[in-house]
């Protein structure tokens, strides 16, 4: 089996923008959320677009599809750890069989950017929870500190967190992977509408937006009960940041 890179993400985490640098790699196959299949369907509720009808729907199958694409090339997959979390839980020999990372970003700007696509998001859509929890199983099997990226320390220096990252995952660091062309990649076809900003970019940057994201979150009661019920599990781990 080659190599298999997990990246454990929350919704609007700057996940989307730094799978772009491994599908520019071009030595990875990349999947873009494929537990979300087992989670959502064409007839969910969350915002969705071209629905790959033909993909795998439960935990098992989905898993299996990657353990066989690992087995051709290096496989990327970006996902949020809620899609799956129970199944994912208990399945140490799929968290072992992997080079497991987490991105992180600060609550205030994920939430309210969650909010702008999909008000109706539910308190474990957030992610942050889910994600501690496996990164807590993930220190238990191992005995060591899951690799954690902060997002706004990638979009500050981007080269420097990739080149980091590069470090972590033994893999040659490629700079012509920092910069591409506007469009759409073939993987993030099926949530499109999440994804605008990062289809439109030609680099990984830090937007400023800031400032309309504090006004937005302090008019909202809604927003101020997810920021204070997921902040301890942000906090949690950006103690651990690369």
């Amino acid at each position: 089996m080659n190599q298999m890179v997990g990246l454990w993400a929350h919704p609007r985490s700057r996940s989307t923008v730094l799978e772009r640098v491994f599908i520019e790699r071009g030595d990875f196959e990349v999947f873009h959320e494929p537990f979300a299949h087992g989670a959502f369907s064409a007839d969910s509720s969350i915002p969705s677009d071209d629905w790959d009808h033909a993909f795998p729907t439960t935990y098992t199958a989905i898993k299996q599809r990657l353990i066989e694409a690992a087995s051709r090339s290096p496989v990327f997959h970006k996902d949020m750890c809620y899609h799956c979390l129970e199944e994912l839980k208990v399945d140490v020999d799929f968290l072992a069989c992997q080079d497991n990372v987490f991105i992180i970003r600060e609550p205030v700007s994920s939430i309210v950017s969650h909010h702008r696509i999909y008000p109706d998001m539910p308190l474990q859509a957030i992610g942050y929870k889910a994600q501690y929890e496996i990164f807590c199983v993930l220190k238990k099997l191992t005995g060591k500190v899951p690799y954690v990226i902060n997002a706004d320390d990638l979009a500050a220096d981007p080269q420097h967190v990739i080149r980091k990252l590069c470090d972590y995952l033994n893999i040659e660091f490629l700079p012509r992977a920092l910069s591409w062309k506007r469009e759409c990649p073939p993987q993030w076809k099926m949530w499109r509408s999440w994804h605008v900003t990062a289809e439109n970019s030609e680099r990984i940057i830090a937007p400023d937006k800031q400032s309309l994201d504090i006004a937005l979150f302090e008019q909202c009661a809604k927003l101020k009960s997810l920021y204070d019920y997921h902040r301890p599990f942000y906090e949690r781990m950006n103690a651990f940041c690369q």
